[in-house]
């Protein structure tokens, strides 16, 4: 005989879809808000109604965003976040937002890896009357902790640095076949493809300093711009 879907196999893959949704847009933040971390949030009813993400310092938060996208589409909508929201200074404006909005219910990533945020706008949500379930922890399922990595993944190095105490860092370097990166000439030959070197670029976009060799600033591009010569 065969046996009926579990409703709550259906009820997590729609809220993974959504988290994946808003950790998309959380990561178009990368390299443009330090030390703020990449929010994105969705609003949906049936379908997306609202959305935002934080896209420079001192914007309107991802929440509040998607609030005012979505409008009266926000009452009894389910807003889905990728991270816990949380500001160093102490304001609320995102947790209000989702309040004020009518918003019944919302699901959470993560939450915050500060340890002086971690878990407050949750507990604020909740003493407003607001359900609120947290990836990993209300929600657990194969197909949820998917969606949690992609939360993990697109703040990555805020987490790494709030549990270590160091700066995430990457090297990136180019090495011939025998061990080498230059030649002891100095003379100057791509070793890399142009496909790894856009890729280069990508990465020295989404960091907050790069670091570089001596030679590098005495004979190279001071900009660090000389990408296809």
């Amino acid at each position: 005989m065969m046996q009926g879907c579990d409703p709550r196999s259906h009820s997590h893959a729609v809220d993974a879809s959504f988290i994946k949704s808003a950790a998309e847009l959380a990561d178009k933040s990368a390299g443009f808000i330090s030390p703020h971390p990449n929010f994105g949030c969705v609003i949906a009813a049936g379908k997306v109604v609202g959305e935002g993400y934080l896209y420079a310092q001192g914007t309107t938060p991802a929440e509040v965003q998607a609030v005012e996208a979505a409008g009266v589409c926000c009452q009894d909508a389910t807003a889905y976040l990728n991270m816990e929201p949380g500001d160093c200074h102490g304001e609320h404006t995102a947790v209000s937002a989702l309040v004020k909005s009518g918003i019944k219910r919302v699901v959470i990533g993560i939450r915050h890896p500060l340890n002086h945020l971690r878990g407050s706008a949750i507990q604020a949500l909740r003493s407003e009357g607001v359900q609120v379930d947290v990836l990993g922890e209300d929600l657990q399922s194969d197909i949820v902790e998917e969606a949690r990595k992609s939360c993990l993944l697109v703040n990555g190095p805020l987490i790494i640095r709030a549990a270590s105490k160091v700066p995430y860092s990457v090297l990136k370097y180019a090495m011939t076949l025998d061990g080498k990166i230059a030649t002891t000439s100095g003379h100057a030959s791509w070793i890399s493809s142009k496909l790894s070197r856009c890729r280069v670029f990508e990465l020295r976009g989404r960091s907050d300093a790069v670091i570089v060799g001596g030679n590098t600033v005495r004979k190279d591009s001071m900009g660090l711009s000389c990408l296809f010569h």
